[in-house]
């Protein structure tokens, strides 16, 4: 079983660390085997606005898009992502991001994959959109509407904070 210990903290004040609060359930008779923190590996991953969704030139299933990160002006992204609109906060990983994985038709690596700029079919890109998958959250955390294709953000958050922190998702389990 898998306990949040920020769930476990709504209802108890253990008021001791990760580390010790696993070594005293031990210590009472209920084994922990591990514990991980969740949205670790997510580097440089931030809330973005999707302001503007044009075709790609050279591509009948790609899109280009303007996304507001919080910067002076908006960055390009280009997705192959079909559930998209304008005005949707989404997660943008950024150049020299890090994700967990795995991308589309590829198998997950150890220590997450690494984000950088690129072109698509000619055209520039300078992060990704992400995915619930990509960012390494299982169906539990995210709205089932969501669950295919980018991760659309439901709420207000802040543009530029970091995605993981805006949702509260940092945490021990």
């Amino acid at each position: 079983m898998n306990l949040s210990l920020k769930w476990l903290a709504d209802y108890v004040d253990c008021g001791v660390s990760v580390k010790e609060f696993c070594a005293g359930m031990t210590m009472s008779g209920s084994k922990v085997e591990t514990y991980e923190t969740e949205g670790e590996v997510v580097k440089n991953v931030i809330v973005g606005k999707l302001v503007s969704i044009t075709p790609h030139e050279n591509s009948d299933h790609l899109q280009v898009c303007q996304v507001d990160v919080g910067g002076d002006s908006p960055i390009q992204i280009v997705t192959g992502a079909q559930n998209i609109v304008e005005g949707a906060l989404v997660p943008v990983a950024l150049h020299k991001s890090r994700i967990p994985g795995p991308l589309h038709g590829q198998p997950k690596q150890e220590g997450g994959v690494k984000i950088t700029k690129g072109k698509l079919r000619g055209v520039e890109s300078f992060g990704m959109l992400c995915s619930a998958g990509e960012l390494g959250f299982d169906d539990k955390v995210v709205p089932v509407a969501h669950k295919d294709g980018i991760w659309i953000l439901e709420g207000e958050y802040p543009l530029g904070q970091d995605f993981a922190e805006a949702l509260q998702l940092k945490q021990a389990v």
